[in-house]
């Protein structure tokens, strides 16, 4: 349609009704974090890793919203990262998020 449309941070922060600072902490370690069992019990309703068609239809809406539009993720195939499965915790349980600490200690 020719229409230029810009998103920027304050876009997506406006749209999710949270403010627009923050850190971003990206490449968390997919074999020790604590966050494995946290984004499990909050996608998965369950300690460990489900399957995809193990969703509700509305965390399979907000995955697909994600990885087509707010996250794209790449060449990774069909699985989120632990980066993306962190990301869609937070939107789902609307947690705020005061501090992510790495495995670093940052």
């Amino acid at each position: 349609m020719g229409i230029p449309v810009v998103i920027s941070v304050d876009t997506i922060a406006g749209a999710n009704r949270r403010a627009s600072e923050g850190r971003f902490v990206y490449g968390l370690s997919n074999k020790k974090s604590p966050w494995i069992n946290i984004v499990n019990r909050t996608i998965f309703n369950s300690s460990t890793k489900g399957k995809y068609n193990e969703l509700s239809m509305r965390t399979k809406m907000l995955l697909k919203i994600q990885n087509e539009n707010l996250l794209p993720k790449g060449s990774n195939g069909d699985k989120p990262s632990l980066d993306h499965k962190v990301f869609l915790h937070f939107f789902l349980t609307r947690e705020r998020l005061m501090c992510l600490n790495t495995s670093s200690g940052t």
